[in-house]
């Protein structure tokens, strides 16, 4: 396994998948430092106005850093028959699952830089009171888990379709029904339905009391609860999309 991780290491130096992956990672840690950081609000809320605004922003960068990077991939595979060759020497399994671990492991890898950039600009602006990193933590936690979940399916059809436009737009007409469900609270079966929405079910900071009138006046962030029991769901979806999209791949012609 290690062997075939190394050959995927090779394969990908001069296509710069993992420099396209930190650049949209920079994108998104720079839509998170565009703000009002000069409101006394905010200030002294900064802490948990980051875990209200944080999963709205993943929904939108998460899916297309998952998109980008296992379309990349699984384009190396699809030019030149190199499926057909590789299909040769090991087993269709291990090359789903080498590819996998090297593509989720870049993904995960700019999932954390984004958190810890988020801490560190929390500090660099200047917020009341120390990092709540139980909060924190559980926050990464209930980020990766979607994003494995997204990034499992987009790697599946990146395997499966020679033409990549297929995968680009899934997940593109996925991550906008994620997106679009979170705007929609009062509909938490749409968000349940679709892996992308697990941004927002997983969301466990609420504020309460803004208006258009008096604005931050009467505002507050509150911690709704923790939904361990659709994280649960979360990862048994995981391993349903993993189990049914190895042996899809597998089945599959080269």
């Amino acid at each position: 396994m290690i062997r075939l991780i190394k050959c995927e290491y090779r394969k990908t130096r001069g296509r710069w998948i993992f420099v396209m992956a930190l650049a949209i990672t920079a994108v998104q840690i720079m839509w998170v430092l565009y703000g009002d950081y000069e409101n006394d609000f905010i200030i002294q809320n900064g802490w948990m106005s980051f875990l209200y605004q944080l999963p709205l922003v993943n929904a939108i960068f998460l899916p297309l850093l998952s998109i980008i990077v296992s379309s990349r991939l699984g384009d190396i595979e699809h030019k030149g028959v190199m499926l057909k060759q590789l299909a040769v020497i090991t087993s269709k399994g291990k090359i789903y699952d080498v590819k996998l671990i090297y593509g989720l492991a870049i993904v995960l890898f700019c999932n954390i830089l984004s958190w810890s950039a988020s801490v560190i600009c929390g500090y660099a602006v200047g917020f009341n009171g120390d990092v709540p990193i139980k909060l924190y933590l559980i926050y990464l936690l209930f980020t990766m888990a979607p994003t494995m979940a997204v990034y499992i399916f987009q790697h599946t059809l990146s395997l499966l379709f020679k033409n990549q436009a297929v995968t680009f737009f899934a997940g593109i007409i996925g991550a906008f029904l994620g997106l679009f469900s979170m705007f929609l609270p009062q509909l938490p079966l749409l968000r349940r339905m679709l892996i992308w929405g697990y941004y927002g079910v997983l969301q466990f900071v609420g504020m309460f009391g803004w208006t258009k009138e008096t604005r931050y006046a009467s505002a507050y962030f509150e911690v709704m609860g923790f939904d361990w029991m659709f994280f649960c769901i979360l990862i048994v979806i995981c391993v349903l999309i993993y189990i049914t999209g190895k042996l899809l791949f597998c089945r599959k012609e080269v």
